[in-house]
């Protein structure tokens, strides 16, 4: 389905496209933090409420929370609620409370559900591609266990190594722990579903699945985008990190729409095999 058709993709993609020009309209003064950059703050998180929305539709259509499918989709739908939240919390610390963002805060509690929220999402994937079934070959163990272990040692590397813990706070020390392993299980378990669904109703899925491993891979570069500068006090609102949760938003808002799209697709095709069935 061409974009112009899908009218909901370009609906999404021209929201994402204004949000993107106006970042980069303020990038020139971003240092004055002046009311677009607040603006901004305060209102590209609807990208992730409309995800949201569209989640929930989507996941209804494939069963809700009877099916394992729809499932993992209402809980990437609760994964960008949470990143919802967590900004607006975040905003209100910046613009109205007018103090420098504290780490941890309340706003790190709609973040990492947000966090969960994915992984449990992601975990429902490979589920519905049939993990347990698969598994059974070899090569597919082999699959599941090396892409988490390679993610995870990539993530403390890149993130953790040599990193000072400040073990007299030991929220700080479990959200520098927790953020980096939650998130690369959720792209490991995402991944595996892919490579594990590639023949899934005749590979339907695997566009669906491709984009959110994508989106997920954002995701994860803005969680320690954000979380680094705010660790070293040089986070600025505004930033190349809001542009990352921006496409990261936009990204998986594509994703949950490619299985909208593959379930109207589905139900199209289905529809002639059940009149014939009626006729006959």
């Amino acid at each position: 389905m061409s974009l112009t058709k899908n009218k909901l993709q370009l609906f999404v993609t021209l929201v994402f496209i204004g949000f993107v020009g106006w970042w980069i309209s303020f990038q020139h003064v971003l240092s004055k933090q002046g009311l677009s950059v607040q603006w901004f703050e305060g209102v590209y998180g609807l990208l992730a409420l409309t995800g949201s929305i569209i989640g929930f539709i989507t996941a209804r259509k494939w069963g809700g929370y009877k099916t394992i499918l729809g499932r993992a989709l209402l809980f990437f739908s609760f994964g960008l609620l949470a990143q919802e939240a967590g900004q607006l919390i975040l905003n209100y610390y910046i613009y109205v409370s007018k103090i420098q963002i504290p780490y941890p805060s309340l706003g790190d509690i709609a973040y990492f559900g947000s966090t969960l929220s994915y992984l449990t999402g992601a975990y429902f994937l490979t589920k519905a591609v049939g993990v347990r079934f698969s598994l059974k070959a070899v090569k597919y163990r082999v699959i599941a266990l090396l892409v988490p272990v390679v993610l995870i040692a990539a993530s403390y590397w890149i993130f953790l190594h040599n990193h000072q813990y400040d073990w007299h706070k030991p929220v700080t020390v479990f959200l520098d722990t927790a953020y980096p392993v939650g998130d690369a299980g959720y792209i490991s378990l995402a991944i595996v579903a892919f490579l594990l669904s590639r023949k899934m109703l005749g590979g339907i899925m695997k566009l669906g699945l491709l984009i959110l491993i994508a989106a997920l891979i954002l995701q994860y570069i803005a969680d320690f985008t954000f979380l680094y500068q705010s660790n070293r006090g040089t986070y600025m609102a505004g930033n190349y990190d809001d542009l990352f949760y921006l496409i990261s938003y936009f990204v998986t808002t594509s994703a949950i729409i490619k299985f909208y799209t593959t379930y109207k697709h589905l139900k199209m095709r289905a529809a002639p095999v059940a009149e014939e069935s009626d006729q006959s």
